[in-house]
């Protein structure tokens, strides 16, 4: 620059190629990369304790259904014991067994009037068949083929007289139906005194319904000597 014939220097020079100097960073930024840097952190416990907790989980699991404990044990012995306590003697005999089928035997039958009526002891058979006691009667409970069978032994006198089996059903309103029969009748008087002693036996294969009744019939039921092994009636289901 010339100023009355006197040069000064120049003062001020730019270059064109020069940059700015970095400004400095902003203190919230990076406040905001450490929480975010630690919620990461957190975040990757809180993740691989989750997977922990599950691996445990699944191995207790795993354990308890191959072995189970000794509690579980014994509150099943338990309650095997206090059902086998409620069961009367008389329905389920220590060692017994339940068969495969419908089927009933009674024994030491005793007379009615015209009709034999029997007794459950220790020694009859009732399973998924009933027994009306007061008629004498055995009630089907499932439709199928039964074999009935009965029993009875007698003194013979000079009268006719007859055992048999009957039947009644809610199907059929006509009465009863003779199912199974043995007549017995002497052709010559006994002599004064004299007593004979005899048996008779029937048996069967019939089809039989639900609620039908099977029942035995005696013409002379004072004439039976109730003995349970001498005199017995039952159904099964072949």
């Amino acid at each position: 620059m010339v100023h009355g014939g006197v040069k000064f220097p120049s003062v001020f020079v730019v270059d064109s190629k020069a940059r700015p100097p970095p400004l400095p960073p902003k203190p919230g930024r990076r406040q905001r990369r450490e929480v975010i840097q630690t919620l990461l952190v957190i975040l990757v416990f809180v993740a691989l304790f989750g997977m922990v907790v599950e691996a445990c989980f699944i191995y207790y699991l795993y354990t308890s259904n191959e072995k189970p404990t000794p509690s579980s044990d014994q509150q099943t012995a338990m309650s095997k014991q206090d059902k086998e306590h409620k069961v009367p003697p008389k329905q389920k005999p220590s060692g017994a067994i339940d068969p495969s089928k419908p089927m009933a035997q009674l024994t030491t039958g005793h007379t009615g009037i015209g009709i034999m009526l029997w007794n459950q002891s220790q020694e009859s058979i009732l399973y998924r068949i009933k027994h009306n006691e007061k008629e004498g009667k055995l009630i089907i409970e499932q439709d199928g083929f039964y074999s009935i069978y009965s029993k009875i032994h007698f003194e013979e006198t000079n009268l006719y007289w007859t055992h048999s089996v009957s039947r009644t059903s809610p199907r059929y309103t006509g009465g009863e139906m003779l199912l199974l029969q043995s007549s017995r009748q002497r052709p010559k008087p006994m002599r004064p005194g004299s007593r004979t002693l005899d048996n008779s036996f029937l048996s069967g294969v019939f089809n039989l319904f639900k609620g039908d009744a099977v029942f035995v019939r005696v013409e002379e039921c004072k004439l039976v000597f109730s003995n349970s092994a001498e005199n017995y009636f039952g159904v099964y289901m072949v």
